[in-house]
């Protein structure tokens, strides 16, 4: 099966809680993979890093993030990227370098964060978050994890 076979197979429309977030391992995915993903399941592709660096540059007095101490602004940040799209799915991509943050801070939060993370409800669209197969998701439903990359393995629904 190739790539763009398994992104049609992926079911992203028919999740079957639809407030809450996804994870779909991915590494290296392909740009043409990415807007095809996109355009299959109508979703809106948002990068955190974009979405980030918006945020801190238009609202932020600090000239530091220090995500650390706000995580629970970055979950928020997360609830508003759903609240404020217009179509019935969102893709957030680039969310690994909140969790590479983390993890040169010592007494980091991560923990809480993918805890808080997996607990989330009431999203106004399934959030659908790619990631590389290196982090790993142990406070996450089997059920609301799907792989997609170099090997090909779909977590049934």
């Amino acid at each position: 099966m190739n790539q763009i076979e398994a992104i049609n197979n992926l079911g992203l429309n028919k999740v079957p809680l639809r407030d809450r977030p996804y994870i779909l391992y991915w590494d290296h995915p392909e740009q043409s993979e990415l807007e095809h993903l996109a355009f299959r399941y109508t979703a809106e592709r948002v990068s955190y890093r974009d979405n980030l660096i918006t945020r801190h540059t238009s609202f932020s007095k600090s000239e530091f993030l220090n995500l650390h101490l706000h995580w629970e602004r970055e979950l928020e940040a997360l609830k508003q990227i759903c609240q404020e799209s217009i179509k019935p799915l969102v893709i957030l991509q680039d969310l690994d370098i909140l969790f590479a943050y983390y993890a040169t801070r010592s007494g980091s939060p991560i923990n809480s964060f993918w805890q808080k993370l997996a607990d989330t409800r009431q999203l106004d669209c399934p959030l659908c978050i790619i990631l590389p197969t290196a982090i790993t998701a142990k406070y996450w439903d089997k059920d609301r994890i799907k792989y997609l990359g170099n090997f090909i393995k779909t977590i049934s629904n």
